[in-house]
């Protein structure tokens, strides 16, 4: 995976955490899960980066609305 694919995969992963904070999307739907697992085979550093901000909206948020 080249440097902009990671840029644009970690975009859409917090574009995504946007849509499920705001409750445009469910968590579910959001296809974030799967999102999450590619980055972490590509980069595992941006990946530890980003789970506990990822963990931290879905405790806190009520996303089963």
């Amino acid at each position: 995976m080249t440097e902009r694919e990671l840029i644009k995969l970690e975009g859409t992963i917090r574009k995504k955490m946007e849509e499920i904070k705001s409750q445009r999307v469910s968590l579910k739907d959001s296809g974030i899960g799967g999102l999450m697992n590619t980055l972490k085979k590509v980069d595992e550093a941006l990946y530890e980066k980003i789970m506990p901000e990822y963990k931290k909206m879905v405790a806190e948020k009520n996303i089963f609305k």
